[in-house]
C-alpha cells in the first residue's frame, strides 16, 4: 500500500465508501489463466475496493499517482499503447481480464457476506498526473462509453484535500497534512 493509495482510500471513505486496499483475488483458476493465455499469471491484485452500502456499489479502483512522471496518457488507458504498459492498465482495455477477475471477485465477496447477488460492480482510475492534460477529456470520454465508469482527476483530489483542511480536528494524517499545507494546495 503507497501514501497516493491512502489518499485515494480517504477520499472515497469521504462519499460513504467501505475501503480495502490491496486486494487480492486468490480464485483465479487454471482455465482462466489458459483464456487469458497467461498460465504463469501471479495472483491479480486490486489497488482498492470500495463498497457503497447505500448505492450497493463496489468499486474496483486502480491508483496512478505519476506525481514526478509522465502522467496517465489515454493511449495506455484504452490500450492503444499495449506495447510498453500492458499490464499497467489492463482493467480497463483488456474486457477477456476484466471478466474474469470481476467474476471472480465478485464469487470471492458473494462468499464471504460482503455483497449481495445484486450489488453492481464497476470500475475507476485515480490519477495524480494526467499528460498531456487533454488527455483527460478523453479519458472522461472512454470511461463514459463503457457506462458508470468513474475518473478522480488530479483536479478532483486535489479539491477533496481542500476540504479535508476545513474538517474540523481529525487525529487522521491526511486530514492533518491538508490543514499544515492549506495555503500550498489553495
Amino acid at each position: 500500500m503507497n501514501a497516493f493509495e491512502q489518499i485515494i482510500a480517504r477520499y472515497l471513505e469521504e462519499e460513504g465508501y467501505w475501503v480495502r486496499q490491496s486486494v487480492k483475488v486468490h480464485e483465479i483458476t487454471k482455465e482462466d489463466k489458459r483464456n487469458l493465455n497467461n498460465y504463469s499469471m501471479p495472483t491479480p491484485e486490486m489497488d482498492i475496493v470500495a463498497l457503497n452500502v447505500k448505492e450497493n456499489r463496489l468499486l474496483v479502483v486502480e491508483v496512478k499517482s505519476l506525481l514526478d512522471s509522465y502522467g496517465v496518457w489515454y493511449d495506455a488507458v484504452c490500450g492503444r499503447d499495449r506495447e510498453k504498459y500492458t499490464k499497467r492498465y489492463r482493467l480497463f482495455w483488456d474486457s477477456k481480464f476484466r471478466g474474469i477477475i470481476t467474476e471472480r471477485l465478485r464469487q470471492e465477496y458473494l462468499k464471504r457476506g460482503l455483497i449481495n447477488e445484486n450489488t453492481k460492480i464497476s470500475y475507476a482510475l485515480a490519477a495524480g498526473k494526467i499528460h498531456p492534460l487533454s488527455d483527460e477529456a478523453r479519458i472522461r470520454d472512454y470511461f463514459s462509453e463503457q457506462g458508470d465508469w468513474v475518473l478522480f482527476s488530479p483536479e478532483d483530489i486535489k479539491v477533496k484535500i481542500r476540504r479535508f483542511s476545513e474538517k474540523g480536528w481529525e487525529d487522521d494524517l491526511i486530514v492533518m497534512t491538508a490543514k499544515l499545507t492549506k495555503e500550498v494546495i489553495s
